[in-house]
């Protein structure tokens, strides 16, 4: 088998869009609450993440040319945002989002999917690795993952592993009449 991981080909981008929603769609399908992406609600996620990504920390993995995971890990712009006191971004926040884009220093994970044949390869490993030498190398000091279910001790374990520690908690609840 062929393993290759890269970064987002930003040239191909409604391609890679389209990578994306695969694996997504397949790594999620059994989550609590899953509804698959359709292609118009990835365009239109992806083109609002696309204003603000760092190219070089969203990742994909092909296995003998066939998407296998994806990692999209994003600059933390909440770091300006609260510094917009009016919570507008136009027509003064926006240029302030704009001019303070560089000065951020963290990263969220905002998602990682793997396709179910190929968690046993262990790409959310290179993942987390390439991500974390590829931020360091763009000046970020800190990450968060977010997103996790309580119940996926395979994504928790890793990042433990890595050096993460759980800060945060968010639970839903359901009521039933």
């Amino acid at each position: 088998d062929n393993l290759v991981t890269r970064t987002i080909d930003v040239g191909n981008y409604a391609a890679e869009v389209k990578k994306i929603k695969e694996i997504y769609n397949d790594a999620w399908s059994l989550n609590w609450g899953f509804v698959p992406m359709t292609d118009d609600e990835m365009d239109h996620l992806m083109a609002d993440f696309r204003q603000i990504m760092e190219p070089e920390l969203v990742l994909i993995s092909e296995v003998n040319e066939e998407p296998a995971g994806f990692s999209l890990t994003l600059p933390n712009i909440n770091e300006i945002l609260i510094k917009i006191r009016n919570g507008r971004l136009f027509p003064m926040g926006f240029l302030k989002l704009l001019l303070h884009k560089n000065s951020v220093t963290g990263l969220r994970l905002i998602t990682l999917g793997i396709k179910k044949k190929f968690e046993h390869l262990g790409l959310g490993s290179i993942f987390y690795l390439e991500t974390i030498r590829r931020a360091m190398e763009l000046g970020y000091t800190w990450a968060e993952a977010s997103w996790i279910l309580e119940d996926n001790q395979k994504m928790i374990r890793t990042l433990t592993k890595f050096g993460g520690e759980r800060y945060k908690q968010h639970r839903i609840y359901e009521i039933q009449f």
